[in-house]
């Protein structure tokens, strides 16, 4: 299993050689996220669209 490095080194190598560094910050942080949140499916760490639509509510009170 890749660590953190080397899923960044990885992702960092398949991208274009004029991206800029905040394009690459940008790309990890939103690859980093999408993972998080399969994993979090995975591990059944979800909401339901019934609860979210009652705490939508509430902060638009």
């Amino acid at each position: 299993m890749e660590n953190a490095r080397e899923k960044a080194i990885s992702i960092i190598k398949d991208l274009p050689k004029d991206i800029s560094l905040d394009e690459i910050i940008e790309r990890l942080k939103f690859i980093d996220c999408v993972n998080k949140g399969i994993e979090d499916l995975e591990n059944n760490n979800v909401v339901s669209h019934e609860e979210s639509k009652k705490v939508l509510r509430k902060w638009l009170e």
